[in-house]
């Protein structure tokens, strides 16, 4: 049971790295370091918006891109197959804006659409939005400064927000975004590499999509992939907190969970796929998000078969072993929760700069970083044998989890 106790310790662990590394990023990068101005001449973007049955959502986020602030830009809308009236309203509103619109007639997925799209785009910059996504004026603007003051830059992933925040799960999606995520890539990126990029609201070069062969279009998650695939070939990813975009989350027990482990197992497909890759590579950044990664994985197996064993072995009729058993567990869920609610007091700091509003979300849901580790644990148990089982080699399709309040 003390080794279940060590184990449990883990997320406390993690938990205290992130407020560490997220901490040190704010200081450094965000509350004391001068902002550079923005470059007078900014260079073209290519927006791309992937749609598969995006009827619902794909008019807001076209007519944002139309009104938004920035001077060089087109807007690419990919219609990838969908079987709703998705290709009928963009052809409508093909009447009404400028956008180039390409209609593939087979659903072959996310990855294939974009690749068709930057194949198209006539800019050297390419900036991948969902189709239920609205960007903050000034968000490209800050990532294209990036590109222009480093070529080694391969992308600048921003900062999502949500905007459906009413219900509980959208509540606790905030929660998580401001201080498990967004403490993730800061940390992340203070260790020199980041895990992925974000799929909802990044910007590319398009050099850089070239020299890695375009998104993998058998790997579930192109955007996990493609993170990969750039830091394999030497191109660096940004993190961009100024740069916010609002998105809808799923508001739905069954789309959360279709979501995770579509995440998990993208996550996993590309460890499967790059581990010999990323040894040989020798990079100290890498491994430690290699480490991070197997880590997660493991720990997971490795306690609940603790569990199981512990439960099997406890004798029931010895209240003081009961009692001493729940004791341990209790004690770690006190180091835990208290860890948590250092992790949350430090993520409303950072937080408050972008989203004031979220301050009261972040102090009610302190309980959440416990939840997340749950639900984590679950996912993996499921995503890690579908990665293992998926062919390679085939267009990896997937429906969009639901939107959650879309009015």
């Amino acid at each position: 049971m003390k080794f279940l106790l060590i184990l449990i310790l883990y997320p406390a662990i993690m938990s205290m790295y992130w407020t560490i590394g997220s901490s040190l990023y704010f200081i450094r990068y965000e509350l004391f370091s001068k902002s550079r101005p923005i470059p007078s001449d900014l260079k073209g973007i290519t927006f791309v918006v992937a749609c598969f049955n995006e009827q619902d959502t794909l008019e807001e986020t076209l007519t944002s891109l139309v009104h938004l602030d920035y001077p060089l830009k087109e807007i690419i809308m990919v219609n990838d197959g969908s079987t709703d009236y998705t290709a009928a309203k963009l052809t409508d509103l093909k009447s009404r804006y400028d956008f180039k619109f390409i209609n593939l007639k087979e659903n072959k997925g996310k990855a294939n659409a974009l690749n068709e799209a930057v194949k198209e785009a006539s800019y050297d910059y390419v900036l991948c939005i969902d189709a239920d996504t609205v960007i903050f004026d000034g968000a490209p603007q800050y990532m294209m400064t990036h590109m222009l003051n480093d070529n080694s830059i391969g992308a600048v992933t921003g900062n999502p927000r949500i905007r459906n925040k009413d219900s509980m799960l959208g509540k606790i999606q905030v929660v998580e975004y401001a201080s498990i995520i967004g403490g993730i890539k800061r940390a992340q990126s203070l260790a020199g590499a980041i895990n992925t990029v974000s799929g909802v609201f990044t910007l590319f070069r398009k050099e850089a999509l070239e020299d890695v062969g375009l998104f993998d279009t058998d790997m579930i998650t192109e955007d996990i992939a493609m993170s990969w695939n750039l830091h394999l070939n030497d191109w660096k990813i940004l993190y961009e907190p100024r740069a916010m975009c609002f998105m809808l989350v799923p508001e739905t027990l069954g789309g959360l969970w279709k979501q995770r482990v579509r995440w998990s197992q993208g996550g996993h497909e590309v460890i499967i796929r790059d581990f010999k890759n990323i040894i040989k590579k020798g990079q100290f950044p890498l491994y430690l998000l290699l480490l991070e990664s197997l880590l997660s994985i493991l720990w997971i197996y490795i306690i609940l078969l603790t569990l199981f064993f512990t439960v099997m072995r406890l004798d029931l009729l010895n209240i003081f072993s009961v009692r001493e058993q729940l004791s341990l567990l209790v004690i770690s869920a006190l180091i835990l929760t208290f860890f948590n609610i250092i992790q949350f007091l430090v993520a409303l700091f950072i937080d408050v700069k972008y989203e004031r509003r979220n301050i009261i979300g972040l102090l009610f849901l302190s309980w959440y970083p416990t939840v997340y580790w749950l639900i984590n644990g679950l996912v993996v148990l499921f995503a890690l044998p579908k990665a293992l089982k998926r062919k390679k080699g085939e267009f990896a399709t997937w429906t969009s989890p639901d939107r959650g309040d879309i009015q």
